[in-house]
């Protein structure tokens, strides 16, 4: 039996009826983090760029994510964003490989990410860790997904552990805790809170923000990383702007910049 005359795996026909559709808040990833068997990596994250709850379901993928969340031209991300079948069928055929399937039955092919960027450009990332780019049949399914989006005029990229600074990667991870969904929806942080920190660092330019951080907790009499707290989560929320190719704790006031107080009111109502 051919590929074309294959079924398609019952379970993804219907997650095909309602997943991988819309835009911004509105998506629903194909595959969530609670319906794959290993979630030891998996994690969902709040966007600060989008305003929903995102499925990652790796390490590397959430290192992914976080670069381009941050990136200021950042419109939109949808994450597990599946291929038409009758399509993949055909690059398959054209391409003389066989169709991703199991037992017998053909399963969709999914992109990691779909970013939309202003002024509407668009770019499909695939992430693999590089060490899996030497097994044949890796290789050949990200093809599949290559020749999809560039087919359509899209860019299309690798994304691997490669991709990524120890300046960056610590940051990003300093960050993330900041955009889990929990911790998002309790902070409560208004943009005078953001305002009035800002000010405070930029009495002292010279002093490393972290440390300044921990100073001025003292100075106002509140809990111990209050105003670290604070920082975080307005580098997270995209509220402040940072340097994030240079190490957090490196940061003086000079490597920040405050945002307007609309950016701030158009990232909340999104969310």
């Amino acid at each position: 039996m051919t590929d074309t005359n294959k079924p398609l795996d019952p379970k993804h026909e219907k997650l095909l009826k309602t997943r991988g559709r819309g835009q911004g808040i509105d998506y629903e990833p194909f595959i969530k983090v609670h319906e794959i068997s290993s979630q030891g990596e998996s994690v969902r994250i709040r966007s600060a760029s989008v305003g929903r709850i995102h499925h990652l379901l790796s390490g590397i993928e959430l290192l992914a994510f976080l670069v381009f969340d941050q990136h200021e031209q950042t419109t939109d991300i949808r994450e597990q964003y599946p291929l038409p079948v009758d399509d993949t069928l055909d690059i398959c055929a054209q391409l003389g490989i066989r169709h991703p399937q199991i037992r017998g039955s053909l399963t969709v092919v999914s992109t990691d990410l779909l970013i939309d960027f202003l002024p509407g450009h668009q770019l499909a990332v695939s992430v693999k860790p590089s060490s899996e780019l030497s097994k044949p049949r890796v290789m050949e399914k990200l093809q599949i997904e290559k020749t999809y989006w560039e087919t359509r005029g899209v860019e299309w990229r690798i994304f691997t552990e490669r991709e990524i600074t120890d300046g960056l990667r610590e940051n990003l991870m300093w960050i993330q805790p900041y955009l889990n969904p929990d911790m998002a929806a309790s902070q409560g942080v208004e943009y005078s809170d953001v305002r009035d920190l800002f000010h405070r660092l930029e009495s002292h330019p010279r002093t490393k923000v972290t440390r300044l951080c921990g100073k001025l907790d003292d100075q106002y009499d509140v809990d111990p990383g209050f105003h670290l707290s604070i920082l975080r989560f307005a580098v997270a929320h995209r509220f402040i702007k940072s340097s994030l190719d240079k190490a957090f704790h490196s940061w003086i006031f000079s490597d920040l910049t405050l945002r307007t107080p609309e950016f701030f009111s158009e990232v909340n109502n999104a969310s």
